[in-house]
C-alpha cells in the first residue's frame, strides 16, 4: 500500500502502483505472475495495444515495460467491479491518517518514480563505482601495475549482483552502493522522509548503513546536508542557559589556597575504610589524603586541622564543593575562628582545569 503525497493525475497514479508493484516483485525474486488491473488505458498500453501520449506518461509506459520485460508478467484488465480489495486499500492509504492492515506493507512516496529512476540513471559513467563495475564485470583493470593492484584488493570487498554494485560486510547485509547523483536523494528520504526526525550527522550515517547504502564520502557529504537543512538550523535544540566568565583561582604563595574534596567509596579495604578525603594545594600541586570508613562533618574538620593546619599553618582560603560535610554550621565556625575564607565551587573537582566558578 503506497501513498503518493506529490501531485498526480488518475493514470499517473495507476503507473506508480503498477511500477512499486513490478519493484517489490523483483525484490522478493518471484518471477511469473499475473497482474489484475482495473484500467483499460494501462492495461493496453502497456500490451502495446493502445499508443500513448504525452512526454510524462510515456516517462512511465517505459519504465513499466522494462520491468515488465525482465519478468515473466501477464498483465489482464478485470472490471471495476471485481477490483474490491485494490479500492479498499487506495482509500485507506488516500485518508487523512493512513490506516494499514495487518500484514500490509505501506510507506509514503514523496515523488514520482520517473524522477527517481530518471537520476539513477544519468552520470554513472563518472562515478566512483566504475572501475569496480568494470573490473567485477569483464576483469577489465586500468593501466599501471600499482592502480591494478590496488583495484583487486578493493574489489574483494564488493560484489555485483544483476549489474548492481554492493559491499560485503563482516556482520551485516550487503551495502548498496550509490553513485554522486543518487546520495541527495537517498539523504533527503532518510533525513526529511517517512518516519524520520532530522537527525543528527552521527544518527543520519548510521541510519543511511542500516536501511543499506554506502559510499566513500559518506560522512562528509551527511555533515554538509545536516548543515544545509533548513528545518534543523530552525528548530534544533539550542542551549540556552546564559554564559558566564569562569573565574580562574590562582595561589599567591604555596600552601596558601587549598582545595578540598571527597572520594569513593571504594572497595572496602581494613577497618572498613572506602572513602578518600583529598587537599590539593594550589601552587605546588602537593596533595595530602587520608583514608576514612565513614564521611562526617568531624571527620572532615579533623582533617583539615592535622594534615593542612598543623603541617602547613593556616591556609588564607579553602575551596570545596556544596557538600554537607564542607558547607555547615560547625565547619563554617571552625574556618571563621581562623580567619580562613571558604569558597564554593559547582559539585566536581575544585582543581579540575584550574579554573572554578566561584560561588560566594
Amino acid at each position: 500500500m503506497v501513498r503518493l503525497d506529490f501531485p498526480t493525475t488518475y493514470n499517473e497514479g495507476k503507473y506508480e502502483a503498477l511500477i512499486v508493484g513490478l519493484d517489490l516483485t523483483k525484490a522478493v525474486e518471484a518471477t511469473n505472475m499475473v497482474i489484475h488491473c482495473d484500467s483499460q488505458v494501462i492495461t493496453n498500453q502497456v500490451n502495446g495495444d493502445y499508443e500513448c501520449k504525452g512526454e510524462k506518461m510515456k516517462k512511465y509506459l517505459e519504465q513499466a515495460k522494462r520491468r515488465v520485460n525482465e519478468l515473466q508478467v501477464k498483465i489482464v484488465q478485470i472490471p471495476k467491479g471485481e477490483n474490491e480489495q485494490a479500492d479498499h486499500l487506495a482509500k485507506a492509504a488516500s485518508a487523512e491518517y493512513m490506516i494499514t492492515p495487518d500484514k500490509v506493507l505501506s510507506f509514503i512516496q514523496l515523488s514520482p518514480l520517473i524522477d527517481v529512476v530518471d537520476v539513477q540513471e544519468i552520470g554513472f559513467e563518472s562515478n566512483w563505482t566504475t572501475l569496480l563495475v568494470s573490473y567485477l564485470k569483464d576483469g577489465t583493470l586500468p593501466d599501471g601495475k600499482e592502480a591494478a593492484r590496488k583495484l583487486k584488493v578493493q574489489a574483494a570487498r564488493f560484489v555485483l549482483i544483476k549489474d548492481v554494485l554492493y559491499k560485503r560486510g563482516f556482520s551485516r547485509p550487503y551495502l548498496r552502493c550509490l553513485g554522486p547523483e543518487e546520495v541527495d536523494y537517498i539523504m533527503r528520504e532518510v533525513h526529511e522522509g517517512i518516519c524520520s526526525n532530522h537527525s543528527g550527522l552521527q544518527s543520519l550515517v548510521h541510519k543511511l548503513i542500516k536501511v543499506g547504502y554506502c559510499w566513500p564520502t559518506m560522512q562528509k557529504d551527511a555533515q554538509i546536508y545536516v548543515k544545509a537543512c533548513n528545518k534543523c538550523q530552525r528548530f534544533k535544540n539550542i542551549i540556552k542557559l546564559r554564559m558566564e566568565e569562569l573565574t580562574p583561582i590562582t595561589a599567591p604563595w604555596p600552601f596558601a589556597q587549598w582545595g578540598l574534596d571527597i572520594m569513593g567509596p571504594f572497595s572496602i579495604a581494613v577497618r572498613q575504610l572506602k572513602f578518600l578525603i583529598v587537599g590539593i594545594d594550589y601552587f605546588t600541586k602537593w596533595v595530602e589524603a587520608e583514608a576514612l570508613a565513614i564521611i562526617t562533618e568531624k571527620n572532615v574538620q579533623s582533617f583539615v586541622w592535622k594534615s593542612i593546619i598543623c603541617r602547613y599553618e593556616i591556609p588564607r582560603v579553602l575551596v570545596s564543593n556544596n557538600g554537607k560535610q564542607f558547607d555547615n554550621d560547625s565547619f563554617r565556625y571552625f574556618y571563621s575562628q581562623l580567619g580562613i575564607e571558604n569558597h564554593y565551587s559547582s559539585p566536581a573537582h575544585p582543581q579540575a582545569n584550574g579554573q572554578v566558578k566561584v560561588m560566594n
